[in-house]
């Protein structure tokens, strides 16, 4: 029996995107920018809210917070939703994609789409992230980085909805904005993909109904 290829085409050779016009359409393809762009909207708000919680001599909080993100971007958020990603089909030992960047692969590969229960996860580790240093600042009396950690989550959210999300190959993510008839048109180019999601319930719609 022949070998099942999990490759999906973002992880193939450039030489395929040459007369694909989805690469205007989506984030489909690893690109340092991206990478840089997003984890300078991250720290913007991390290093800033890090740095109240010393200041608010809650030094046990930070190592709460510290520990769980390790935990959070290297392992849960890796199973639950980046093993769903076509980024994590690339034979390789860690993750090379335009967010969670160098993460180590130690799940198998998912090409269907997330659970529900998956969904309910991500928004767990989502309000944990962003919501645990905030009590402990005000707490501490450190109000300017609690109003300052606010405003930096809702500025890093918004711009991963309006300017991430709306291009993103993990199409089953709660937060992901790809329309569908473009959603149809990467997965008609990924066999394996679009048959695990296809066995999952999920329907294509006619190529007639695609974007030019």
């Amino acid at each position: 029996m022949a070998k099942i290829s999990y490759e999906t085409c973002t992880v193939k050779d450039e030489k395929i995107c040459e007369s694909c016009t989805l690469q205007s359409q989506l984030k489909c393809r690893f690109k340092k920018p991206w990478l840089i762009n997003f984890m300078i909207r991250a720290m913007l708000f991390m290093v800033p809210t890090g740095i109240g919680l010393v200041l608010a001599d809650k030094l046990w909080a930070l190592l709460v917070w510290v520990f769980f993100l390790a935990i959070f971007f290297t392992l849960w958020e890796i199973r639950i939703l980046c093993s769903h990603c076509p980024f994590y089909a690339e034979d390789a030992p860690t993750l090379h994609c335009i967010a969670n960047y160098g993460s180590p692969k130690v799940w198998k590969y998912h090409p269907e789409p997330m659970t529900t229960f998956e969904k309910v996860q991500l928004f767990i580790g989502f309000v944990i992230f962003g919501l645990w240093p905030i009590p402990w600042l005000i707490l501490g009396g450190r109000y300017f980085f609690a109003i300052a950690a606010v405003v930096t989550l809702v500025i890093f959210f918004y711009y991963l909805i309006q300017r991430v999300c709306t291009k993103c190959v993990n199409f089953s993510c709660p937060l992901n904005r790809v329309p569908k008839p473009i959603v149809d048109r990467y997965l008609r180019k990924n066999e394996v993909m679009r048959k695990a999601w296809e066995d999952s319930g999920y329907e294509l719609d006619p190529p007639g109904f695609e974007l030019s």
